[in-house]
C-alpha cells in the first residue's frame, strides 16, 4: 500500500473515532506500524478536515441534496470529508485519484452502496470547485483542473 492511501486510511480511523468517541489524541492501536510519510499525510488530512469542518460540511451538504450530513453514517461521512477536504483544499491531487480513494475506503469500510454514494457526492463537489470532473479523468490522471470563477 503505497503512503498516499495508507495516510487516507490512517486520516478515517483517527476522524472516525475522534467523531465517535470525542478522542482526538493520536495514539491508537497499529500507530507503530505506520510509515512516517503515511503519517505525515495523515496529519495533514486530519488538520484539514478540523480546521475547514464548516465549509466541507457545506459543502457536502450541497452536494447531497437529499441527504441530511447528520443522517450519513459515521464511517461514510467520514470518508467524505476526508475527500471533500481534498478536493476543496489540494489542488494539486488529481481528482480522479481523490474520487477513487475514497471510493476504495467506502467499500472497504462500509459497503459497495456506500461507495456509490461517495462517488456521487465527491463527484458533485468535484465539479462545483474544479469544474467538470471528467476533465481530471484524461489519460495518466492529469486534467487541466479549473477553479471556480
Amino acid at each position: 500500500m503505497g503512503p498516499r492511501r495508507e495516510g487516507r486510511e490512517f486520516a478515517l480511523m483517527l476522524l472516525y473515532r475522534e467523531e465517535v468517541t470525542g478522542l482526538t489524541d493520536p495514539a491508537i492501536p497499529g500507530l507503530e506500524d505506520v510509515s512516517p510519510k503515511a503519517l505525515e499525510f495523515a496529519e495533514l488530512l486530519v488538520e484539514g478536515v478540523r480546521s475547514n469542518a464548516g465549509p466541507i460540511d457545506a459543502a457536502i451538504t450541497s452536494a447531497s441534496e437529499h441527504w441530511d450530513i447528520s443522517r450519513m453514517g459515521a464511517v461514510d461521512r467520514t470518508i467524505i470529508r476526508i475527500g471533500a477536504y481534498e478536493l476543496l483544499h489540494q489542488p494539486s491531487t488529481p481528482v480522479g485519484a481523490i474520487i477513487n480513494e475514497a471510493v476504495d475506503a467506502a467499500r472497504k469500510y462500509s459497503s459497495d452502496e456506500c461507495g456509490r454514494f461517495v462517488n456521487g457526492v465527491l463527484d458533485r463537489i468535484a465539479r462545483d470547485v474544479r469544474g467538470d470532473a471528467s476533465d481530471s479523468k484524461s489519460p495518466g490522471g492529469k486534467g487541466a483542473l479549473r477553479r471556480p470563477e
